[in-house]
Protein backbone atom coordinates (compact mmCIF):
# COMPACT_ATOMS: atom_id res chain seq x y z
CA UNK A 1 0.00 0.00 0.00
CA UNK A 2 1.11 3.56 -0.69
CA UNK A 3 2.01 6.00 2.06
CA UNK A 4 -1.40 6.72 3.61
CA UNK A 5 -0.38 10.25 4.69
CA UNK A 6 -1.17 11.44 1.14
CA UNK A 7 -4.80 10.33 1.51
CA UNK A 8 -5.39 12.57 4.50
CA UNK A 9 -3.49 15.68 3.45
CA UNK A 10 -5.93 17.05 0.90
CA UNK A 11 -4.96 18.23 -2.52
CA UNK A 12 -2.54 21.03 -1.50
CA UNK A 13 1.23 20.72 -1.10
CA UNK A 14 1.96 21.60 2.52
CA UNK A 15 5.21 22.12 4.41
CA UNK A 16 4.07 19.58 7.00
CA UNK A 17 4.25 16.87 4.31
CA UNK A 18 7.79 17.78 3.21
CA UNK A 19 11.14 16.79 4.65
CA UNK A 20 13.06 19.28 2.50
CA UNK A 21 14.91 18.43 -0.67
CA UNK A 22 11.85 17.28 -2.64
CA UNK A 23 11.88 18.22 -6.32
CA UNK A 24 8.69 19.92 -7.49
CA UNK A 25 7.72 20.41 -11.13
CA UNK A 26 5.26 23.16 -12.08
CA UNK A 27 2.58 21.62 -14.33
CA UNK A 28 0.22 24.53 -15.07
CA UNK A 29 -0.07 28.28 -15.20
CA UNK A 30 -1.55 29.84 -12.08
CA UNK A 31 -5.28 29.76 -11.51
CA UNK A 32 -6.65 32.82 -9.70
CA UNK A 33 -8.69 32.22 -6.54
CA UNK A 34 -10.21 34.64 -4.04
CA UNK A 35 -9.73 33.49 -0.44
CA UNK A 36 -10.81 34.79 2.94
CA UNK A 37 -7.92 35.61 5.30
CA UNK A 38 -8.17 34.89 9.04
CA UNK A 39 -8.86 38.60 9.65
CA UNK A 40 -11.87 38.51 7.28
CA UNK A 41 -10.29 40.25 4.30
CA UNK A 42 -10.46 38.95 0.74
CA UNK A 43 -7.17 38.14 -0.95
CA UNK A 44 -6.35 36.98 -4.49
CA UNK A 45 -3.93 34.05 -4.77
CA UNK A 46 -2.57 31.96 -7.62
CA UNK A 47 -2.75 28.17 -7.35
CA UNK A 48 -0.46 25.99 -9.47
CA UNK A 49 -0.74 22.27 -10.19
CA UNK A 50 2.61 20.72 -9.30
CA UNK A 51 4.09 17.23 -9.29
CA UNK A 52 6.00 16.02 -6.23
CA UNK A 53 6.86 12.49 -5.15
CA UNK A 54 4.79 11.04 -8.00
CA UNK A 55 1.65 12.91 -6.97
CA UNK A 56 -0.14 15.92 -8.41
CA UNK A 57 -0.92 18.62 -5.86
CA UNK A 58 -1.97 22.26 -5.84
CA UNK A 59 0.48 24.81 -4.49
CA UNK A 60 -0.14 28.43 -3.57
CA UNK A 61 3.18 30.33 -3.51
CA UNK A 62 3.47 33.15 -0.98
CA UNK A 63 4.92 36.56 -1.92
CA UNK A 64 8.49 35.44 -1.19
CA UNK A 65 8.18 32.36 -3.39
CA UNK A 66 6.48 34.40 -6.10
CA UNK A 67 9.46 36.78 -6.18
CA UNK A 68 11.92 33.87 -6.20
CA UNK A 69 10.14 32.22 -9.14
CA UNK A 70 9.88 35.50 -11.07
CA UNK A 71 13.63 36.08 -10.60
CA UNK A 72 14.43 32.57 -11.84
CA UNK A 73 11.81 31.97 -14.52
CA UNK A 74 10.52 35.43 -15.57
CA UNK A 75 7.20 37.17 -15.01
CA UNK A 76 5.14 35.13 -17.54
CA UNK A 77 3.96 32.10 -15.59
CA UNK A 78 3.10 30.27 -18.83
CA UNK A 79 6.87 29.87 -19.15
CA UNK A 80 7.06 28.30 -15.67
CA UNK A 81 5.35 25.12 -16.88
CA UNK A 82 7.92 22.31 -16.80
CA UNK A 83 10.26 24.27 -14.50
CA UNK A 84 11.42 22.66 -11.27
CA UNK A 85 12.44 23.76 -7.82
CA UNK A 86 13.76 22.08 -4.70
CA UNK A 87 11.83 22.40 -1.44
CA UNK A 88 13.62 24.09 1.44
CA UNK A 89 11.78 24.48 4.73
CA UNK A 90 11.93 27.68 6.79
CA UNK A 91 10.00 29.20 9.66
CA UNK A 92 8.09 32.30 8.57
CA UNK A 93 5.24 34.42 9.90
CA UNK A 94 1.90 33.65 8.23
CA UNK A 95 -1.01 35.84 9.35
CA UNK A 96 0.85 36.57 12.58
CA UNK A 97 1.74 32.94 13.42
CA UNK A 98 5.22 31.47 12.93
CA UNK A 99 5.11 28.14 11.13
CA UNK A 100 7.11 25.95 8.78
CA UNK A 101 6.77 27.00 5.18
CA UNK A 102 8.02 25.88 1.79
CA UNK A 103 10.68 28.06 0.21
CA UNK A 104 11.28 27.36 -3.49
CA UNK A 105 14.88 26.89 -4.60
CA UNK A 106 14.78 26.97 -8.44
CA UNK A 107 16.91 24.33 -10.11
CA UNK A 108 19.63 25.93 -12.21
CA UNK A 109 19.02 23.65 -15.20
CA UNK A 110 15.42 24.88 -15.51
CA UNK A 111 15.97 28.56 -14.72
CA UNK A 112 16.15 31.19 -17.42
CA UNK A 113 19.73 32.19 -18.28
CA UNK A 114 20.89 35.42 -16.71
CA UNK A 115 21.31 38.05 -19.41
CA UNK A 116 24.89 39.25 -19.88
CA UNK A 117 25.16 42.98 -19.70
CA UNK A 118 27.67 44.57 -22.02
CA UNK A 119 29.62 47.62 -20.88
Amino acid sequence: MANVRSYFSGNFLKAEECKGGEIVEILTEGELEEIQTPDGKTKSVLNYNVAVNGQEKKWTPNQTNGNILISAFGDDDAKWVGKKFKVTLAKISVFGKVKNSIVAEPLAETAAPTPIQKP
